[in-house]
């Protein structure tokens, strides 16, 4: 009688230590699963954070103007964007139309095809007229001193050249009104 009666305590311990065990497990994944949501509510880093300043940059416009930071207007729109790049031409139409009303005019938007080769040349023609438009490669001037890591990236500057807002999409870039 005095060994089941060990073995049934010894079960009972046993039990209590699996469900303690278990309660920890459980505890953790919760965390891990708020860790989780809390990242897939952020969208993806394009470039940058907001509050940053744009690192110092030469570069040349598609019209042969040798730009530098110090060029730079105030409230600015920057659009970094790649030929090859599918979600890049699902923007176009919003950016094309966010272009024309910007604050300013063409010098408030510089548009910057990354890329080589051919396609980047006819890519970048048709934003002429609507904005600053320069081609480089990723390794560029511009996509290096706006810390750009991924495409489309889109951002605006403000009074002070700032970076006040970046977005993956056009349509979630906090750009001014225009009066």
């Amino acid at each position: 009688m005095a060994l089941l009666t060990v073995a049934v305590v010894l079960v009972a311990a046993l039990g209590l230590l699996n469900l303690v065990l278990l309660l920890g497990v459980i505890r953790r994944l919760r965390e891990h699963s708020d860790l989780l949501s809390d990242q897939q509510g952020q969208p993806p880093a394009v470039m940058m954070e907001v509050g940053s300043i744009p690192g110092d940059f030469m570069s040349t416009t598609v019209d042969g103007r040798l730009l530098s930071k110090a060029d730079l207007p105030p409230m600015t729109m920057v659009a970094f964007l790649s030929p090859s790049c599918e979600h890049c031409e699902e923007q176009l139409p919003v950016l094309i139309d966010r272009a024309r009303t910007m604050p300013g005019g063409a010098e408030h938007v510089w548009i910057v095809v990354v890329g080589k080769g051919p396609e980047t040349a006819t890519y970048a023609e048709q934003f002429l007229g609507l904005a600053t438009v320069f081609v480089e490669p990723g390794t560029g001037a511009l996509p290096l001193a706006f810390g750009v890591k991924g495409f489309p990236a889109f951002g605006l500057l403000d009074q002070r050249g700032i970076v006040a807002s970046t977005a993956f999409g056009i349509a979630r870039l906090d750009l001014p009104v225009a009066r």
